[in-house]
């Protein structure tokens, strides 16, 4: 079938609004219906998400790779391409879906290599999701990407007879396959489908039909003896089970063998030559718990999830339109760059940055709170890893000990001029009274320790002179900001408050966080 795919339109989207597909093959026959975050975890656990973003945040994204997509019910639906978009997804934010050390190693290489996790994706949109069904199955059964599973493929060509409704000459059209392999792969997916629901029944395990070696059955079944022990044939015109002997009879059997499939590594080695399936399947027959006096019978297995038949002409001009919508001028809808990236190498705080990015724009008092919070445990963080707590304590000290200083020099001023004291007035007493002279243990407030980085510390990490007036310009009056909104019930907070706190707090934290690489 001719499919003028040049005309077929381009767009990029952000990832953010494509949905990966549950009617994948690689997770359709789940058994269970999965959101978008279990779609992400199902597919890092079982195919390689993770180790495909590593190579992509190593090498960088190839061209020529653009994901198919068509639109279902206004949403941007992930044809083909699942894996890829999956982990450039989970580039975006790698601690919500991997244990640290991984998210750490994808983090470092967004970092050193300059990934852009906010880069819009180039799409490709089908009209229709039949025809772009002869891409996904022709790119999957080769070696270009990632192949599936043979029971996946069959899976595959279940679905559009099953569920899309197509009958088998338009699937062949589609898919350029022969009628005879489409019915086969029908035969083996009706009698696994079979097999799988009686296993699940018995022991309330489900088996996932890309971890079944599914060929195994086929050969199986292709043995004349051990498909008349079944008790099955099939329908000439579309695989569907016709049941031989007595119903629960051919469960026995059927469920008997699929469980030694399942159990036995080497069915494959007893299965293997003509002699070998003979002995097999006079094994079987020798076992006393099967009924092998069960009268013949004649019936037909009702299929599963049929739909009413469809004409592939009329399917095929089907087209769900990419909605072009005007865009409008507004403001990102974070105050920090989504690409933007600052490491301490400690969990919470990287955790805490983490949260603080991806805080929508108008959780205005949630953003400074946590932002003022932000800002303490890295200035903590600093200090400690620094060393520098004894320096803080001389600093204060000695500038309490001068601040006590020239208040008893006002006072002794003072009391000379109202008592006509001749001499001078020895400061230790009061010194020692007022207790100005002894050295205290500082609190590490934030003002205490904003105030010693402020004095002691940006001269000597930051060497742009513009920059560091910048910070030191305004960091008073952002702390301060930041203060009353965690402490002032009044105070209000809005979006200009945030980004000037985040514009002039930016290169603070990049400055401190590079002078730590350096130890």
């Amino acid at each position: 079938m001719y499919i003028d795919y040049t005309s077929w339109e381009t767009f990029e989207y952000t990832l953010s609004t494509l949905q990966l597909d549950l009617n994948n093959p690689r997770i359709n026959y789940q058994g269970k219906n999965l959101n978008q975050t279990q779609i992400m975890h199902y597919l890092i656990e079982n195919e390689k998400v993770y180790e495909l973003a590593k190579k992509i945040s190593e090498e960088g994204y190839f061209i020529g790779e653009e994901p198919i997509i068509c639109i279902e019910h206004d949403k941007k639906i992930v044809l083909e391409g699942n894996r890829r978009t999956a982990s450039l997804k989970l580039l975006q934010d790698p601690k919500k879906f991997l244990p640290p050390s991984k998210a750490n190693t994808l983090a470092r290489n967004i970092i050193e290599n300059n990934f852009p996790i906010d880069k819009k994706l180039r799409c490709h949109i089908a009209p229709n999701r039949l025809l772009a069904n002869p891409i996904i199955y022709s790119r999957h059964r080769g070696d270009a990407l990632k192949r599936w599973q043979t029971g996946n493929q069959y899976a595959f060509v279940a679905n559009m007879f099953y569920n899309d409704g197509l009958v088998i000459n338009d699937i062949c059209e589609l898919l350029y396959e022969t009628s005879g392999n489409i019915k086969n792969y029908l035969k083996a997916y009706n009698l696994f489908y079979e097999a799988q629901q009686l296993h699940l029944k018995d022991t309330g395990e489900f088996i996932d039909i890309s971890t079944f070696d599914i060929t195994n059955l086929e050969r199986f079944y292709k043995f004349d003896d051990a498909r008349n022990f079944l008790g099955v044939e099939f329908d000439p015109e579309d695989g569907g089970l016709i049941i031989t002997i007595d119903k629960e009879e051919f469960e026995n059997r059927l469920l008997f063998v699929f469980n030694e499939m399942i159990q036995s590594r080497g069915f494959s080695r007893e299965f293997n030559n003509e002699e070998d399936k003979v002995i097999y399947v006079n094994k079987l027959k020798e076992n006393p718990i099967f009924d092998l006096d069960v009268k013949n019978n004649i019936e037909n297995v009702a299929s599963h999830g049929v739909v009413e038949r469809k004409n592939l002409e009329e399917e095929k001009n089907k087209i769900s339109p990419r909605k072009k919508i005007r865009k409008k001028s507004n403001l990102s809808n974070f105050i920090i760059p989504r690409d933007y990236y600052l490491v301490f190498e400690h969990e919470k705080l990287d955790l805490l940055f983490d949260e603080l990015k991806f805080m929508p724009i108008e959780r205005y008092y949630s953003f400074a709170i946590l932002i003022r919070t932000y800002l303490e445990q890295v200035l903590f963080f600093y200090i400690d890893k620094r060393d520098l707590g004894v320096k803080l304590n001389e600093k204060n000290n000695q500038k309490r000990k001068n601040d006590g200083l020239a208040k008893i020099k006002t006072l002794a001023d003072f009391l000379k001029n109202r008592y006509s004291i001749e001499g001078d007035i020895d400061p230790s007493d009061f010194m020692r009274i007022l207790r100005f002279e002894g050295d205290k243990e500082y609190a590490s407030s934030l003002k205490t320790m904003l105030d010693y980085i402020k004095n002691h510390e940006l001269k000597e990490i930051i060497s742009e002179p513009t920059k560091l007036r910048s910070i030191t310009d305004y960091l008073d009056n952002v702390k301060n900001g930041l203060d009353l909104a965690v402490h002032n019930i009044d105070y209000t907070i809005d979006i200009n408050v945030n980004r000037r706190a985040w514009n002039t707090l930016e290169p603070l934290f990049n400055a401190l966080s590079n002078n730590l690489k350096e130890i």
